[in-house]
């Protein structure tokens, strides 16, 4: 196996990666502005993790009350954003290197 398939694979596999990350976050931000379903899910415990691991510049930032009673999460939102880009970058740049 060659240099450029092998980093085809290697920009494939963190597109991927970059893409399930943002779906979770996409799906955890619509469940967290809902909260009888985030009270059932016990969704406290990932959300809190999640929180600590973003960045100190963009964690809590945008804690927005939704009309459903919950919470939306900004900063979830843009964190799935990012995420969103690198996956389309690391896509392009896999395809490019095919």
């Amino acid at each position: 196996m060659d240099f450029r398939r092998a980093a085809a694979i290697g920009f494939t596999i963190l597109s991927w990666t970059c893409r399930l990350i943002a779906i979770g976050l996409g799906a955890l931000t619509v469940l967290l502005c809902f909260p009888s379903a985030a009270a059932r899910l016990n969704l406290i415990g990932l959300v809190i993790d999640i929180a600590n691991a973003l960045p100190d510049v963009i964690s809590g930032y945008g804690l927005i009350t939704s009309p459903f009673g919950g919470v939306f999460r900004f900063d979830f939102a843009c964190t799935m954003a990012i995420m969103l880009a690198l996956d389309y970058i690391f896509q392009r740049v896999s395809h490019s290197l095919r």
